[in-house]
C-alpha cells in the first residue's frame, strides 16, 4: 500500500469514526431539497442514499447489519437501520476501491477462493470503514458461506450475531424449526436494544410496496419494453432488500414506475434475456457489449418477489414464509423451474448467468441448469468472473462470449 493510499484510508477512518460530522449532512439534505424540488429517479436514489449515509455513521438508531436474505422487515419493525454489508460492497467496487479491503482481508489470511463480497466485507470492518454494529443477524438461506462470514464480523467487532438455520426442505417441521430460532432472537434484540417490534406498519409498506413492483414486472413483460442499461435494475437492490418495509423502497418504487409509464417503446428488435446471479459492480465493459449486440435483460433473479403477503397478525409465521421461500432460488429444482417460468412469462430468447468465483451454490447446478433450459429452447451463456475483484476481469473474454451467444440466438 503506497503512502497516499495509506493517508486516504486514515483520513477516511477518522471521518467514518466521528459521527457529529455526519449530523452535518443534514443541511446538505436540505439542500438538495431546495434545489430539486421534482428530483428524476436518479436523483432520487441520490438524496436517498445521503440520508440513509447519515443515519448510520450518526448511528441516530440502533444499526442492525443483515445477509442478504434476512427479512429486512423485521429491522424496520423494531425501528433500527438496517445495514446489508453484501450489497454495500457493489458499490464500494462501484467506486472502484473495492481493491483495498480485498488487500486488507488477504493480509490477514482470508483465502481468494472464498466468495470476494466476504472477503471484501470483512476487509471494510478490519479497516472500520463500515458504520459500526450493535448486532448482527443472518440467515445461510442460498450461501451457506453466510454463516462463516458473519461470525468473523461478530469477532472483528466484538458482537452477538444470530444466525437462523434454514433447511432445505419445505415442511411443517422445517417451518417450526425457523419459527423458533426467529422468536428466540426477537426476544433477544428486543432485551438487548430495549425496543419494542411494531409489525403492522412495515408489513404493510412492504406489501404495498411489493404490489408497485409487480406493476413495474407487468411493463417489463410488453415487447419492445426496455430498462436502460440492461443491468440497471441490480443497481436498485438495495430498494429491493435493504429499505423494504420502510417509506424508503416504496417512496423509489413509485418513482421508479412513474419512470418507466413515461418511457416510450423502442423500435430496436432486442433479444430478451433473464438474467440469473448478480454481475460485476467495478467499472467494466458489459453493458457496453450487451447494448452493442442488442440484449435486453428483462427479469433479475435476485430482483425476485418469491414470498407471500406479510400478515402483522402473524409476524413469525409470514417471516418464517419469507426466509425459508428464499430457499426456492438455491434448491436445484426448485430454481430452475423458477427460471422456466420467468422466462415463458417475460417471453424470454435466452439467459445469461454471470457466475461468481468463490460461489459454490450458483456454480454447482451450472450443467444441470443449462442443460435442462436448453432442452426447453432457451440458450444459455455462463459468463466466468468476479464481481467484485477486477483481477478476475478479462474484456477480451467477456467480448467473445457474447459475441458467440448473440451468433446463436440470430442463428
Amino acid at each position: 500500500m503506497n503512502l497516499k493510499t495509506s493517508t486516504a484510508l486514515s483520513l477516511a477512518r477518522f471521518f467514518a469514526n466521528r459521527k457529529s460530522l455526519f449530523h452535518l449532512l443534514k443541511f446538505y439534505e436540505w439542500w438538495l431539497k431546495r434545489k430539486f424540488s421534482e428530483p428524476t429517479l436518479p436523483q432520487t436514489s441520490y438524496q436517498l442514499t445521503i440520508k440513509t449515509v447519515r443515519e448510520l455513521y450518526s448511528h441516530s438508531r440502533p444499526v442492525i447489519w443483515s445477509s442478504l436474505f434476512f427479512p429486512c422487515e423485521f429491522i424496520h419493525a423494531i425501528g433500527a437501520i438496517p445495514f446489508y454489508p453484501e450489497i454495500t460492497i457493489g458499490l464500494v467496487a462501484a467506486l472502484g476501491f473495492s481493491n483495498i479491503p480485498l488487500e486488507s482481508a488477504e493480509k490477514n489470511w482470508y483465502s481468494q477462493d472464498l466468495c470476494s463480497y466476504h472477503r471484501a466485507g470483512v476487509g471494510m470492518s478490519l479497516l472500520k470503514l463500515f458504520p459500526r454494529p450493535d448486532c448482527l443477524v443472518a440467515t445461510t438461506s442460498i450461501c451457506r458461506g453466510t454463516a462463516g462470514f458473519f461470525r468473523s464480523l461478530a469477532d472483528i467487532w466484538k458482537i452477538p450475531c444470530f444466525l437462523i438455520d434454514v433447511p432445505y426442505q419445505t415442511t411443517p417441521e422445517a417451518n417450526n424449526y425457523v419459527k423458533n430460532q426467529l422468536s428466540s432472537i426477537t426476544s433477544h434484540i428486543s432485551s438487548q436494544l430495549n425496543c419494542q417490534f411494531r409489525w403492522e406498519d412495515a408489513f404493510s409498506l412492504s406489501n404495498s410496496t411489493v404490489k408497485t413492483i409487480q406493476q413495474i414486472e407487468a411493463l417489463r413483460k410488453q415487447k419492445n419494453f426496455a430498462i436502460q442499461p440492461p443491468t440497471k435494475n441490480l443497481d436498485y437492490l438495495p430498494y429491493y432488500f435493504q429499505f423494504l418495509g420502510s417509506p424508503v423502497s416504496k417512496l423509489f418504487f413509485e418513482k421508479f414506475l412513474f419512470h418507466l409509464q413515461k418511457l416510450e417503446k423502442s423500435p430496436t428488435k432486442f433479444h430478451r434475456l433473464v438474467w440469473l446471479h448478480l454481475k460485476p459492480f467495478y467499472p467494466n465493459q458489459l453493458t457496453a457489449l450487451l447494448n452493442e449486440y442488442h440484449f435486453d435483460v428483462v427479469y433479475d433473479e435476485f430482483a425476485s418477489v418469491f414470498w407471500k403477503p406479510l400478515e402483522p397478525e402473524k409476524p413469525f409465521e409470514s417471516l418464517t414464509n419469507k426466509i425459508i421461500s428464499s430457499q426456492n432460488l438455491t434448491v436445484p429444482e426448485k430454481r430452475i423451474d423458477r427460471v422456466l417460468h420467468w422466462c415463458d412469462q417475460f417471453q424470454a430468447d435466452g439467459v445469461i448467468q454471470f457466475n461468481q468465483w468463490g460461489c459454490r451454490q450458483s456454480q454447482g447446478m451450472n450443467f444441470l441448469l443449462k442443460n435442462t433450459l436448453q432442452q426447453k429452447g432457451y440458450p444459455v451463456l455462463l459468463l466466468d468472473g468476479d464481481h467484485i475483484d477486477k483481477k478476475f476481469y478479462s474484456e477480451e473474454q467477456l467480448r467473445t462470449r457474447i459475441e458467440a451467444f448473440h451468433e446463436m440466438l440470430e442463428g
